[in-house]
């Protein structure tokens, strides 16, 4: 075998080693681009360190506003932007969706500094295919650059949990009505039980709580809703909120 056909089957070699490593692994051969945004260098630097210690991310650019992403993207064309939700120059839901839309092929990971349901369902409208919270670890953060860079979505399962819960509590808000509002997930969980004509006792074995306890959750919501009895309970509950 010639020097050349040797040196042309160990580069054979080294790349269907490189594809093996990629199956397996899930990583691109290639390094994923990826431009980093947010308002503050410290915060900025972090995510940099944290990402370059993997072979396969490489952080190809930095930015701290708006203007400079555009810039940044035309001139790395990253595969991955990170930014940071509340950007100096991108405040709103639709200034989001017109940003994505600018940055054609680039997909983007928002950042949610503030443990807020309502900023996660925000970046979700905006078109965000990854949403991650502020105080996310390392390996997570890794995580979440190459499955987005691959064509999934990632959502942090915290961002999940708490979106859903502010959804249902949004649900259950259309149709309860306003005088209720004011009683607590565990009152409103018990006045539907009242409702259907549940004892406190009952209602104890239903939730896995003791009688004390169903007891003194009975007596604060007929504070905080100025009753006396049970049956002014029901026919607050089956109040239609067409009429308040």
């Amino acid at each position: 075998m010639t020097r050349k056909a040797q040196h042309r089957r160990k580069q054979l070699n080294e790349e269907g080693c490189a594809q093996d490593a990629s199956r397996i692994t899930g990583h691109s051969p290639h390094p994923i681009r990826i431009v980093i945004a947010d308002g503050h260098q410290v915060v900025r630097a972090g995510i940099r360190a944290l990402l370059e210690s993997e072979r396969d991310l490489t952080v190809v650019g930095e930015t701290d506003n708006v203007d400079d992403l555009f810039t940044e993207a035309r001139r790395t064309k990253p595969d991955v932007t990170l930014l940071t939700y509340g950007l100096p120059g991108c405040t709103d839901v639709e200034a989001y969706k017109q940003l994505f839309r600018s940055l054609p092929g680039v997909r983007v990971i928002v950042l949610v500094k503030d443990n807020d349901a309502a900023l996660f369902r925000h970046a979700v409208e905006a078109g965000a295919q990854g949403i991650i919270l502020g105080n996310i670890g390392r390996e997570e953060l890794i995580k979440s650059v190459r499955a987005v860079a691959r064509g999934d979505s990632y959502l942090d399962p915290e961002a999940v949990e708490k979106t859903f819960g502010l959804l249902r509590q949004q649900q259950e808000d259309v149709f309860l009505p306003k005088e209720l509002h004011s009683l607590s997930p565990q009152e409103r969980r018990i006045i539907p039980l009242i409702a259907e004509g549940y004892t406190n006792k009952e209602i104890a074995v239903k939730l896995a709580l003791s009688d004390k306890t169903i007891k003194n959750y009975v007596a604060n919501m007929f504070a905080k809703l100025a009753i006396e009895r049970r049956t002014q309970a029901v026919a607050l509950y089956y109040k239609s909120p067409a009429t308040v």
